[in-house]
């Protein structure tokens, strides 16, 4: 199996798990000094060479840039072998859908598209989950596709399929919409000129938990924010909803309207209900904040 980024978290994170079921990894990057030591410490292959370390390989995993991606694509698939699959996991999905789509009607090989849901800080995968968008390919395609779904599903991971646009559609939702809001959280307490330290002196359940929401995002790649929100165009539409929604509450509040304010309210509870999670929401809520406390 080769890795094109290996380099990175999920490079190492998929690496590892393949690795654990037996392939042996080569990872491949373009920065020598931290593909060396990425495969030094993880007992992996690596290789500067791309041609030379797709052809050989039964699985190709692309985890790079989102933008970098379909061009990665285009690059290395007339060098897979027949038979070989080939998936990415970026997180935006109806561009790299269409060019994986135009490489397996013109070369032998198996595309699938997967979005793992979760970061390079994982653990243990069991119940998280992995969104996949099959593709197509060769005759042998859906028993190599279930053969890899296997090791997925043999590490617990949940596998949910669906369509490059009901994914992007969601993800604008699930992905783009807390990176904006913990973001815009922390630019609003900065603007407000108080320095953070001076405002956890007087925090509450709800600020602290929140605090450590923003700063845990603030602190990964901004790259990768940066092309989920900027790249995603179900993303815009959320946009401008959100500046509806905002403008909304806004007059709700300066005009004191407690009816409007007890409707807008009872609206998100009604929402919020048909959510398994609902009912215990509450108790994590604690759950969390006894971790933090400790």
């Amino acid at each position: 199996m080769t890795i094109i980024g290996g380099s990175g978290g999920m490079g190492k994170v998929f690496g590892k798990l393949f690795q654990k079921y037996g392939f042996e990894i080569t990872l491949f990057a373009r920065n020598k000094e931290k593909l060396t030591q990425t495969a030094m410490v993880c007992g992996m292959k690596h290789s500067l060479r791309l041609e030379e370390c797709v052809k050989k390989a039964d699985i190709i995993m692309v985890s790079i840039p989102i933008t970098s991606t379909p061009q990665m694509i285009k690059k290395i698939a007339p060098m897979m072998k027949r038979d070989a699959i080939l998936f990415d996991i970026t997180s935006l999905k109806t561009m790299v859908y269409n060019i994986l789509q135009d490489m397996y009607s013109k070369y032998p090989i198996n595309c699938i598209s997967l979005h793992p849901m979760f970061g390079p800080g994982i653990k243990d995968m069991k119940n998280y989950v992995m969104i996949a968008l099959k593709v197509g390919g060769t005759n042998n395609y859906n028993l190599l596709i279930e053969e890899l779904f296997s090791i997925f599903q043999s590490e617990g991971l949940l596998i949910i399929t669906t369509t490059p646009e009901e994914h992007d559609k969601t993800m604008a939702l699930t992905l783009a919409v807390p990176h904006m809001v913990n973001i815009l959280y922390l630019t609003l307490l900065k603007q407000s000129g108080i320095p953070l330290n001076e405002l956890t002196k007087f925090t509450g359940t709800t600020f602290l938990l929140q605090k450590v929401f923003a700063e845990s995002i603030i602190q990964r790649e901004m790259e990768m924010f940066g092309e989920i929100q900027m790249e995603n165009v179900e993303f815009y539409k959320i946009l401008d909803l959100f500046e509806e929604v905002v403008s909304k509450y806004k007059k709700i509040i300066q005009g004191k309207d407690k009816n409007a304010f007890y409707k807008i309210f009872q609206e998100g509870l009604v929402y919020s209900r048909e959510d398994n999670h609902f009912k215990n929401s509450y108790k994590y809520f604690y759950e969390f904040m006894k971790i933090l406390k400790n």
